[in-house]
């Protein structure tokens, strides 16, 4: 297991995870003001994603240029100096903008390194396994950070809880400086390769899921507010209890079903999950985030490794960052959800983001976007 995941690329993973959680933390301190709406949070959580999306053309560059070390050293302590600041931030406004814009390009940074370093490094046929195994870190600090942000926002304010992502970012660059160092091959001075129809239709269905995940992460704390419910934290532990567990007990399965399979599977459900939360209300947190981390578990590693399937190694940095430029794109979404849930709840938007994830299943159908072009140039 370790000969497919460097354990030190698995904890600068988690600890990156718990720096860049702000989401949720800003999502507590949001909605622990009265007089912020889901509007505010969604523009809040949707600048990090525009941050995110717009640095796509330049990961590539700095990375190639620093190396995945050096540019996951860079991304952490970035991260860092962003969470020590947020301690330090008392308002919504320019500051706060500012530094969730940072906060995503640091992301991004890191996201772009440490997905090509992993699919650099990995056995071709443990392609999948590798990818659960990298995120498996960062899925725990899922579990960890809400519990933790919570706890000390109800007890000293969220300030304390800032002030630890930053810790955590600061221990991910220090754990960056010991992985591995992959053989830099020649660099060639041509432009990437246009995906072919199958990346294409991954990084497609990548948009939409970052919409329903971003939905939950950004809208089911005030929406459990909204019900009178204090802490979703149990929706977060058993999320990432079952994630984890599909991730590490079930991390060959992926392989055995085949990558196209196990995403086609986790999408659907995925979607199912994201609706069902708008539908059954958040009072139901642990069967709910139980079923959401075994999606999550199995589709974001298969719709990975499918991304990097066959795809020659001066591609995936580049490819990594498009990658995470278009999930991030998804995840703008939030701003719209924020202003359609000022005007129809809570509910009407986890339905409608769910239905749009799962419906994005078919796009896994071999050749479905070169099918259905053909279609559309016979019409015309």
């Amino acid at each position: 297991m370790t000969g497919i995941c460097p354990g030190s690329d698995r904890r600068s993973h988690g600890r990156a995870r718990f720096a860049t959680d702000n989401r949720r933390k800003c999502g507590y301190v949001c909605t622990s003001k009265a007089d912020v709406g889901p509007g505010q949070i969604g523009l809040v959580t949707g600048i990090f994603s525009l941050a995110a999306m717009l640095a796509v053309p330049f990961l590539g560059p700095i990375v190639d240029r620093l190396g995945h070390r050096q540019s996951l050293i860079m991304g952490y302590l970035l991260m860092a100096a962003c969470a020590f600041t947020f301690a330090l931030v008392g308002s919504i406004g320019p500051v706060l903008w500012t530094l969730r814009a940072l906060q995503g390009l640091a992301a991004s940074i890191v996201f772009a390194a440490s997905v090509a370093l992993v699919s650099t490094v990995a056995p071709p046929d443990k392609l999948g396994q590798a990818m659960g195994l990298s995120g498996a870190a960062s899925l725990a600090m899922s579990a960890v950070a809400p519990a933790i942000a919570e706890a000390l926002g109800a007890g000293y304010g969220f300030g304390y809880a800032f002030a630890v992502a930053g810790l955590a970012a600061l221990l991910g660059a220090m754990a960056s400086g010991g992985l591995p160092r992959p053989k830099a091959g020649p660099r060639e001075k041509t432009l990437p390769a246009i995906p072919s129809p199958d990346i294409r239709a991954v990084l497609a269905t990548l948009v939409l899921t970052g919409a329903g995940f971003n939905v939950v992460m950004a809208f089911l704390a005030p929406f459990a507010l909204r019900h009178g419910i204090q802490a979703v934290r149990g929706f977060f532990i058993s999320y990432t209890v079952a994630a984890l567990g599909i991730r590490g007990f079930g991390g060959g399965l992926t392989d055995r079903l085949g990558l196209r399979r196990t995403a086609t599977l986790g999408i659907t459900l995925y979607g199912i999950v994201v609706a069902g939360i708008g539908l059954a209300g958040p009072a139901h947190m642990v069967p709910l985030g139980l079923v959401f981390g075994l999606a999550h578990g199995g589709l974001f590693p298969a719709l990975m490794a499918l991304l990097f399937e066959g795809v020659a190694a001066s591609e995936r940095t580049w490819l990594a960052g498009l990658a995470n430029g278009l999930l991030n794109l998804g995840m703008m979404s939030v701003f719209a959800f924020g202003a359609l849930a000022d005007r129809t709840g809570f509910e009407v938007i986890f339905v409608l983001a769910g239905a749009l994830v799962a419906i994005s299943a078919v796009l896994l159908v071999p050749g479905a976007l070169r099918g259905s072009a053909e279609m559309l140039f016979r019409r015309g």
